[in-house]
């Protein structure tokens, strides 16, 4: 009787599984998802938007943070940056009123004939400013402790920063001239402090009790209790020079005593002229490409001294950045200057750095810090020092500014400080340290600073009096486990000396993600949290896009929200205080309606002896005891999106397949991780396909005969490769890729509008590491365009004719030379795309390309278009999408029984070989 049960119990589930409907197109409309969420400052409440619910519209919801308390609203909401008081939720809904929920509760109260509010807190109690009903030009400011109401009538603009709200108002009697009027919402008093003509670009600091305004050319400042603002800065006053404007005003300086603004140089967008000459010389520091393109506009960055009413001109060249440090009293600017093409240029030039004085525009140079990079040198949060990362000596130096003085701060330490992900990168992608580059992390008063090795986190003494310390202990490298900060934006974060900081924590061999806690005065390894076969945030860059989420603090409390999802879970919210605990919020499942995905790990070896791994996806309904086809489909190396939840779509980047539509229409997919040798990237894309071929081969639910390639721009790059180098697949599909290296080496990127893309080839991603005329054979060697003739694999390429990286011509190349030979091979051109497609050409190749696959790898009929081909003036989106009812298949090419009998005698062709004297 058990075992009738449990064969009933499995009977029930198979049919279950059975029953789901595969993923189609109408699936990608209908699937709903979660917008980003915003948690109140006391920590208690938290709203976020559900997408496609009801289809096509959003839903709110406004939950408390304990999951005790939840209120929906479906539909009809204004797209309004709704937002959180201490008591209530603010929102506009369909009809233009503004709602007031009253949190924990159901009670809502509506402003009608609102269509925006602004809210403000002063000393404890919270104002909301929005505009009356009763006209145009009038607002109220409403107590929301009292539900009192006070009205303001002829305002053309206002400011409003804490207690202070300024308003522009008309003059009566005098339509071009307008006053500025202070109120104080304390007092309750409003005095007008200015009238005149079109002011505007008003600028307010309350810290400092003052703002700043333009009248045309002309800058007013006022301190708050003086009699009327001043004149301060005009176009006649020194520092503008001839040929500049002002610019608009950005804000005050920290510490209020200087004016953000700029200086602009007037001109028009250069365009090509036809009919003159183009003149290329090879001392052009920009390619006459690049200079149609340019813009005789330039803007400069300056300052304003409010004291002594002068303009200081900060920026003289285009290329200039500028860092400031966040004192109270900082007098000095750091300043980046590229006199060449940038970061990866090989042409004469180097990037220089300078500090430059904030009260007199002097710069002093710093010559030490020439070429280090321009995402390597950082001024501290109070300007005491710059910390800075020699890619020549692989080690962290500080520059004290006030005393000149260099220190080593990791001399002897036996660490590497580059990313595990460059390891097989040339050039500027390999000498850029992690710590620098990802989330720098200071300590209050520029007392220490953290950065990252590969897996650990040190803490370092600018001045080197206390040596580094690791403060993760080695953890991470022995366990394989990659540690970084985690509460903060991407820019710069300030933590206690003696406090404690929450890690994210990503396990490099089984892909498990969670957090840890390390209190930064106390050694020891950090204290385990919570980790599992989830994804919340890797801080890794070939994560699928949109994976990562970097959690969210409450402003005055230890709450944050973070999101979780697995290949099974779909993303959803959880609040928690301490990384250990956590309640859920949300409860989006809609992938459950649907034959899903699962993933597995799997390790083996590559031909040249790497351990690599690599993700099998399986569809929920999966049979062990089928044979399926299988997909590889690669970029990079993939095993970190193990746990990564993969919203259907068309496609995938616009031109790669989508595999959770691919899965639950009955394929497996596999995705092997590459490592690639610089100067032989193709040889490493070899191996590790090849071998997860071999491997997978080996799995008794696949099909060894069925085995399917697919990729996208440098992934198609090796699709072209493979096929020119094996026949162990049955089918291949090449998107947005090259052929000929030789050729995109002298190409033009946009089409041929562009720069140069010889550093793509020497320093970037397709890692050749030279130039065409060091080691030609490299370019020969890793390009598929001179192997046409080994292919047996029929090939499906797509392509855009305006393709900004990839040139069109270049895998035209590959499509003639595929066809001379002739090879069973189509190319789906679209002339609207750009590296990829969307809308209705995402539609068609998308279609296309299923129908491809299913012909090849599942044995269904080919569709017309594969067999008989769809003429110039038969070009429709649904041309040829018909099934073959008659049992064809694609049949020879056009070559004559000569012209085969010669490709076929090529095929036992020795490779080609280059000797160079």
């Amino acid at each position: 009787m058990r075992i009738f049960s449990t064969m009933m119990m499995v009977f029930c589930a198979n049919f279950l599984f059975a029953q789901k409907p595969v993923i189609d197109s109408i699936t990608y409309k209908e699937w709903s998802s979660l917008g980003e969420p915003t948690i109140c400052k006391n920590g208690k409440y938290v709203f976020y938007n559900i997408n496609n619910i009801p289809i096509g519209s959003k839903t709110l919801v406004v939950q408390s943070t304990d999951g005790k308390w939840k209120k929906e609203f479906r539909g009809g909401l204004k797209d309004f940056e709704s937002k959180f008081s201490d008591r209530y939720f603010l929102f506009i809904n369909k009809n233009d009123s503004l709602g007031i929920l009253t949190l924990g509760t159901s009670q809502v109260s509506y402003i009608p004939n609102t269509r925006w509010c602004n809210l403000r807190e002063i000393k404890g109690v919270e104002y909301l400013w929005y505009p009356s009903a009763s006209g145009p030009m009038n607002f109220v400011l409403k107590n929301l402790k009292t539900r009192e109401d006070k009205s303001f009538i002829n305002v053309d603009s206002w400011n409003f920063d804490k207690d202070v709200l300024i308003l522009f108002k008309s003059v009566r009697g005098n339509d071009q001239k307008r006053s500025i009027n202070i109120t104080d919402i304390n007092t309750d008093r409003s005095s007008k402090i200015w009238e005149g003509y079109k002011p505007e670009n008003l600028i307010l600091d309350v810290k400092h009790r003052q703002l700043a305004f333009r009248t045309g050319d002309s800058v007013w400042y006022y301190k708050f209790g003086s009699d009327s603002p001043v004149f301060i800065s005009g176009k006649n006053l020194s520092g503008i020079e001839p040929g500049l404007t002002l610019g608009y005003l950005d804000s005050f300086s920290e510490d209020g005593r200087f004016i953000f603004t700029s200086l602009i140089g007037k001109g028009k967008i250069l365009k090509q002229k036809n009919g003159v000459v183009e003149i290329w010389s090879y001392t052009d520091t920009q390619l006459q490409t690049e200079q149609e393109r340019a813009t005789i506009d330039q803007k400069y960055l300056a300052i304003i001294d409010v004291e002594n009413h002068l303009l200081i001109r900060l920026q003289q060249q285009d290329r200039e950045l500028f860092q400031f440090s966040k004192s109270e009293n900082a007098k000095l600017a750091l300043v980046q200057n590229s006199t060449s093409g940038g970061p990866l240029s090989f042409f004469a030039g180097k990037l220089t750095w300078s500090l430059v004085s904030m009260e007199s525009g002097r710069k002093k140079t710093l010559d030490f810090l020439d070429n280090v990079g321009e995402l390597l040198v950082k001024l501290s949060p109070c300007g005491k020092y710059i910390l800075y990362f020699d890619k020549i000596k692989q080690d962290y130096f500080s520059y004290e500014i006030t005393t000149g003085i260099i220190r080593n701060l990791t001399k002897g330490l036996m660490v590497s400080w580059i990313d595990l992900d460059q390891d097989d990168r040339p050039g500027w992608d390999k000498e850029r340290a992690r710590g620098i580059v990802s989330r720098l992390v200071w300590l209050k008063n520029d007392q220490s600073v953290l950065v990252y090795d590969r897996y650990d986190i040190w803490k370092l003494d600018p001045l080197n009096i206390e040596k580094a310390v690791n403060i993760t202990n080695g953890y991470g490298k022995k366990n394989q486990i990659i540690f970084n900060y985690t509460i903060g934006s991407n820019s710069e974060s300030i933590v206690d000396e003696k406090g404690k900081v929450y890690l994210t924590a990503f396990n490099n061999e089984n892909k498990y993600n969670g957090f840890f806690e390390k209190q930064l005065d106390k050694a020891g390894d950090p204290e385990l949290l919570h980790m599992g076969s989830y994804l919340y945030e890797t801080n890794n860059s070939r994560v699928f896009v949109g994976s990562d989420f970097s959690p969210i603090k409450a402003k005055n409390v230890e709450m944050y929200i973070v999101r979780r999802m697995s290949a099974t879970d779909a993303p959803n919210y959880f609040s928690t205080r301490n990384f250990r605990n956590f309640t859920r919020l949300s409860d989006l499942q809609p992938q459950k309606k649907y034959n899903w995905y699962t993933t597995e790990l799997h390790n083996w070896k590559s031909l040249d002896g790497r351990r690599l791994q690599g993700i099998l996806y399986k569809p929920e309904n999966f049979d062990p005891n089928s044979k399926y086809p299988v997909i590889f489909y690669y970029y990079e190396r993939k095993s970190v999106g193990l746990n990564a939840y993969m919203k259907p779509e068309v496609l995938c980047g616009g031109c790669a397949i989508d595999i959770p539509t691919y899965v639950s229409r009955g394929y497996l997919v596999f995705t092997p991780d590459i490592y690639y040798k610089i100067g032989d990237p193709m040889q490493g894309t070899y191996d590790a396909i090849v071998s997860a071929a071999n491997y997978v081969s080996t799995l008794s639910f696949v099909d060894a005969k069925k085995l399917g390639l697919q990729g996208c721009s440098f992934g198609g790059a090796q699709t072209n490769y493979l096929v020119t180098h094996t026949n162990l697949f049955a089918a291949a599909q090449s998107s947005s890729g090259l052929a000929d290296f030789v050729s995109s080496y002298g190409s033009l990127t946009e089409a041929g509008m562009g720069s140069s893309e010889q550093i793509l080839h020497e320093q970037g991603q397709i890692r050749l590491g030279a130039s065409l005329w060091e080691k030609p054979e490299v370019y020969i060697k890793n390009s598929s365009i001179f192997q046409v003739d080994k292919v047996t694999t029929p090939l499906l390429l797509m392509h855009t004719k305006k393709d900004s990286v990839c040139p069109y011509p270049n895998i035209m190349e590959f499509f003639n030379g595929l066809r001379r030979m002739g090879k069973r091979v189509w190319m789906l051109v679209y002339s609207e795309g750009n590296h990829g497609v969307d809308g209705k050409e995402a539609e068609d190749f998308s279609v296309r390309m299923m129908q491809f696959f299913d012909h090849y790898l599942k044995d269904k009929p080919a569709p017309l278009w594969m067999l008989d081909g769809v003429s110039a003036s038969n070009r429709s989106w649904k041309a040829g999408l018909e099934l073959d009812t008659k049992g064809r298949t694609p049949g020879p090419s056009l070559l004559t029984a000569e012209e085969r009998q010669k490709v076929e005698a090529m095929m036992n062709r020795k490779p080609i070989t280059i000797t160079m004297k």
